[in-house]
């Protein structure tokens, strides 16, 4: 989900997680370093029960709760209201979020779910698909629940604290590799059916984006470079969330019964899944590795969205379009690109140099935070996805559409397969 307000010129949601995930990992990083840790962070997380007192947990954290929440609703509102939100409906959208969320962390944390893998992510989907389906979400709910494009951008600036720049010199090359293979092949199978079945190469385009970018950040970047109609975008943008959801919870069951390592189940689902959101829930369900291995392979397909934004606006103003349109130049590269991205690898960087400085100690009370921080915009991230995906917005599709998108979808799973074990597996993916 993009902005709200796409049009608007200034700070937009990819640069608020930029500056966001830099506060918090400075500001916990000086905390630190200062001797006042901000340990009210990992202190925040649900016990896990029945094996441990859940009660006597929020007895005693409960002023550790408050205080995440106090960061949450400044910094998020903060972003909100400038992106021209409602304070008077934003914080209190968010605070039902939140209220959400910690009873989402509250069934993923019971031990015998957990033993069977249904944690928090399955919860945050499960129940924000029931909410959304069933009751009509009020507007003013939706300043906040319409964010998860941001919330998981600004978690993934995050989880570059958890992530060696070491292990990205050395797997990222790998990662791009599969992405880059990915994305030709996606686009590749877009303009060969698009042209069978008789689409304007701009709608092909706009499919071959959705289908093996970055889901609906792609389809709607690369819709707008080539200005394809809004009617075709809002296609992409639907099968893009149809088919991400129904991935979730194929890819890792697949990735069990395969017995594949973590990091090759991570790998492919970076490379088969539509959107951050959606694999990075999909990746939780295996492991944490599995996460470290998809962020490598889907950062680097979300990298692509610039250039492909330029490419194929290029070949729309000279080739598909018969009206002169407008001139494009390499800025355009720079204002697609998303610059989350660049945050994600200096924090890796940083954390990377610290981690070496401060040894245990700083993973206790600095990368310990920051993960536990994670957790909860992880699962914010999927609540809202759960709760944006109605049913019904689906039967409007037409089926030639729906063919395109599925034979990309498929042919992305299988090379993603293929390249994840030649590319992950062995020694490269114990090293994650």
């Amino acid at each position: 989900m993009t902005d709200r307000f796409p049009d608007q010129k200034g700070i937009g949601e990819d640069w608020w997680s930029v500056i966001i995930g830099l506060v918090i990992t400075s500001a916990v990083f000086v905390a630190y370093r200062a001797g006042a840790p901000l340990d009210f962070f990992k202190n925040a997380q649900p016990a896990e029960w029945p094996t441990k007192s859940l009660t006597a947990h929020f007895a005693q954290q409960i002023g550790s709760y408050l205080l995440l929440y106090v960061v949450l609703v400044v910094l998020t509102g903060l972003a909100a209201w400038n992106l021209r939100e409602r304070l008077d409906h934003y914080v209190p959208a968010f605070t039902v979020l939140f209220l959400i969320s910690a009873v989402v962390l509250v069934l993923g944390s019971q031990h015998a779910l957990k033993y069977y893998g249904l944690e928090y992510p399955f919860w945050a989907l499960i129940i924000g698909l029931v909410i959304g389906n069933l009751v009509k979400v009020p507007d003013w709910f939706q300043t906040a629940a319409g964010r998860s494009e941001f919330y998981i951008k600004t978690s993934i600036v995050l989880l570059g604290a958890n992530l060696p720049f070491t292990i990205i010199v050395r797997a990222g090359a790998w990662g791009f590799l599969e992405a880059l293979l990915i994305v030709a092949a996606g686009f590749a199978v877009a303009f060969a059916v698009g042209k069978k079945l008789g689409f304007d190469p701009r709608f092909s385009a706009v499919i071959g984006a959705g289908g093996s970018v970055c889901g609906v950040s792609a389809a709607i970047a690369v819709g707008n470079s080539v200005k394809s109609p809004q009617k075709q975008v809002g296609y992409v943008v639907s099968l893009v969330v149809l088919y991400g959801l129904i991935l979730i919870f194929i890819l890792p069951v697949l990735a069990r019964l395969l017995h594949l390592p973590d990091s090759v189940a991570g790998a492919w689902i970076g490379g088969s899944e539509l959107a951050d959101a959606a694999g990075l829930a999909a990746a939780s369900l295996v492991s944490d590795t599995a996460v470290k291995s998809f962020t490598l392979v889907k950062l680097s397909r979300d990298v692509l969205i610039g250039i492909l934004c330029f490419v194929f606006g290029t070949l729309a103003v000279t080739r598909w379009e018969t009206a002169e349109g407008d001139r494009l130049g390499p800025r355009v590269i720079w204002e697609r690109f998303p610059k989350f991205v660049l945050a994600f690898l200096v924090v890796s960087g940083f954390a990377t140099y610290w981690q070496a400085h401060y040894g245990q100690s700083f993973s206790d009370h600095v990368t310990a935070n920051l993960n536990a921080l994670r957790t909860w915009l992880f699962t914010l991230t999927f609540f809202c996805i759960g709760i944006n995906t109605r049913f019904r917005d689906i039967r409007v599709l037409g089926g030639k559409p729906i063919a395109a998108f599925t034979v990309i979808v498929l042919v992305n799973v299988v090379l993603g397969f293929i390249l994840a074990n030649l590319f992950f597996g062995g020694i490269l993916g114990r090293t994650l």
